[in-house]
């Protein structure tokens, strides 16, 4: 994925993720769901943050919901 500047972001496209209103319990969510609805909505900052942070195995808050990758 790339940002308006054409810079690349960490890719968490291959990852099944997941996310949580109360970090108890979680819900797949799909990487073009996420696309669509929470990271098109993001400034390039901050979805470059969320991504990486992601990417790196830890979970990340925006607006009502923990975003993480699903574990196995």
């Amino acid at each position: 994925m790339k940002d308006k500047h054409n810079v690349e972001m960490e890719d968490i496209s291959s990852f099944k993720l997941e996310r949580s209103f109360d970090y108890l319990s979680w819900e797949d969510i799909s990487y073009q769901d996420l696309l669509e609805n929470v990271l098109g909505n993001l400034d390039d900052d901050h979805a470059h943050r969320f991504c990486r942070v992601v990417r790196g195995g830890s979970p990340f808050k925006l607006s009502n919901y923990f975003y993480r990758i699903k574990s196995n």
